[in-house]
């Protein structure tokens, strides 16, 4: 038997198995997440963890090794992933229990990004994050020395994102901020205050932290031909 015939038919019953694994991977999904709309794309690897909080909504993809637990107690469901969500590989999104992540779809999160709900996470359409990113919808609470941090408890407020909001690699947005529509938070800035609409965030080379107005009704007008 020729060996490019035994290649040719050991690539298709790789493709089957494949195919077989995929199909059994999807019966079991629906299984556990009662509130999942096809078509999907959920990749090897992925855990879902309290799988009867979470919402998935047609057209999400979810890349491998990315781990969602829907654990809330104020909220049906922890996690909500609006229509065309993306998850890159290693994504890390925790309803946390008190709190929840509601995404409204239509976006992208880069690789190594983690979501902590504790207080509560909104994200509309069209938001885009790069890699690494944090947004930590938590605080600890450190009043006393004399206890220990650990057990003092914590605080949350709450983070909102709206539509349209692009953060670059390695941003960090802490609990209380709101960054409205249409901004863009420059790699490595760390949010601590309520973003305007239309706002460029970065931090300039002498670590101020700058904040513009990137949109208006000027440069949204139609180029002229």
């Amino acid at each position: 038997m020729p060996n490019r015939f035994i290649g040719k038919l050991i690539y298709t019953g790789c493709k089957i198995k494949d195919a077989i694994s995929l199909n059994l991977r999807n019966h079991l999904i629906f299984y556990l997440v009662k509130n999942i709309k096809e078509p999907f794309c959920i990749e090897k690897n992925v855990e879902l963890r309290t799988p009867q909080q979470i919402k998935i909504e047609k057209d999400c993809t979810i890349k491998s090794r990315t781990i969602i637990n829907g654990r809330s107690r104020r909220e049906d469901f922890g996690i909500i992933l609006g229509e065309n969500t993306y998850l890159k590989e290693n994504c890390y999104f925790d309803a946390y229990g008190s709190g929840f992540i509601h995404i409204d779809g239509f976006c992208a999160f880069g690789q190594n990004t983690i979501i902590h709900g504790g207080g509560g996470v909104k994200i509309g359409k069209y938001v885009i994050t790069g890699a690494n990113c944090y947004i930590i919808a938590s605080n600890h609470i450190y009043d006393s020395i004399e206890f220990p941090i650990i057990l003092q408890g914590d605080k949350q407020k709450g983070i909102v994102i709206e539509d349209n909001v692009w953060l670059g690699g390695s941003v960090i947005v802490l609990d209380g901020v709101t960054i409205g529509r249409n901004s863009v938070i420059a790699a490595g800035t760390v949010v601590r205050k309520n973003v305007s609409p239309n706002t460029l965030m970065y931090v300039d080379n002498e670590k101020n932290l700058i904040m513009k107005t990137i949109f208006s009704k000027k440069n949204n007008e139609k180029p002229s031909r």
